[in-house]
């Protein structure tokens, strides 16, 4: 529950993703990426990848069991609970290494700790890490709160596991969508590129 509750409203969030070299530079706080000429992140010398506009802020989470790497959250106009917050997520939901056994048992406990109806709006094989992919679209309302929440899963392959992004924006059931969150949130994952191999693969 303590990853989606986190992951949903954004309960702890570590530093303000700053915008600018020389914001990185002056943090004071030891932070576990650095900005390249390129103007991508390098992240603990695993990961590297296109970061958000200045607007949006570093989610960090504990490192454990069933929690996200690490991600990126800001406030939308309009009223609570206006917020759009996306995810890398090395070990999501689930453990079989079939993208579509994979993508049922995500969905089973995706956003599982609101009570959500929820509806497929697109699903599509896509390139990932220039291998096979899946994406997912969904939606999922609910009339009790008067809440709504669209939402993205991309799952890709790093050696024989799956990994995950996903971005979920949420409004008032009347509220209207911004699009252009999720443009962002494609260029961060398509940009998404592995340093060096990880635990599982060097074994």
């Amino acid at each position: 529950m303590k990853k989606m509750m986190l992951f949903m409203f954004s309960l702890i969030i570590g530093w303000v993703w700053l915008s600018g070299c020389a914001s990185f530079q002056s943090e004071k706080k030891p932070v576990p990426y650095r900005l390249t000429a390129q103007g991508t992140v390098i992240w603990e010398d695993e990961f590297e990848f296109l970061p958000p506009p200045p607007d949006w802020k570093l989610l960090l989470v504990e490192v454990g069991e069933n929690d996200i790497n690490f991600g990126f959250t800001r406030s939308d106009p309009g009223p609570f609970p206006s917020m759009t917050s996306f995810a890398y997520d090395e070990e999501p939901f689930g453990c079989s290494t079939k993208f579509e056994d994979r993508e049922r048992e995500f969905f089973k406990r995706f956003l599982f700790n609101a009570i959500l109806q929820f509806q497929i709006l697109e699903k599509n094989k896509v390139q990932v890490f220039g291998g096979e992919g899946v994406e997912v679209v969904v939606e999922g309302k609910d009339p009790v709160k008067k809440e709504k929440v669209r939402a993205k899963v991309v799952f890709g392959k790093r050696g024989e596991r799956i990994v995950g992004f996903y971005i979920t924006q949420w409004r008032y059931l009347d509220g209207t969508y911004d699009l252009s969150a999720f443009e962002i949130f494609d260029n961060f994952w398509k940009s998404f590129r592995f340093l060096k191999k990880s635990f599982y693969e060097t074994l």
